[in-house]
């Protein structure tokens, strides 16, 4: 279970689609939008909030996760979130192997190890 009552994700595009939809019936034109993402999870052995005084620290989800990425729908989102490096975890390759994919969007090489959640 995690630690704070929120789940996080960095948005990597924002899709807009004519689809059909085929319910069994006569097929329906629909415009579809989605969020394409990718998860974060919260560190299960970082201790943090009021009563540690810390703020919550994230991390992407591990590459061999099937969930990481995910098309999500905008009616989901309650809110954006401030993320703040955690500077002293570095940059590298726990959750992507290193170099230029879709994930890192404007030609970042590396992501952040950790994330503090702004509060």
């Amino acid at each position: 279970m995690p630690s704070h009552p929120y789940w996080y994700a960095c948005v990597l595009g924002i899709y807009h689609m004519e689809v059909w939809l085929n319910n069994g019936s006569q097929p329906v034109k629909r415009n579809l939008k989605v969020l394409f993402v990718k998860w974060l999870v919260d560190l299960q052995s970082y201790k943090c909030g009021m009563k540690h005084t810390r703020l919550p620290k994230i991390t992407f989800m591990e590459e061999s996760d099937p969930d990481m990425f995910r098309f999500l729908n905008p009616g989901q989102v309650i809110r954006g979130a401030h993320l703040i490096p955690a500077f002293a975890s570095g940059c590298g390759v726990s959750s992507i192997q290193h170099g230029t994919l879709l994930a890192r969007p404007g030609g970042e090489l590396d992501d952040w190890e950790e994330y503090y959640v702004g509060m």
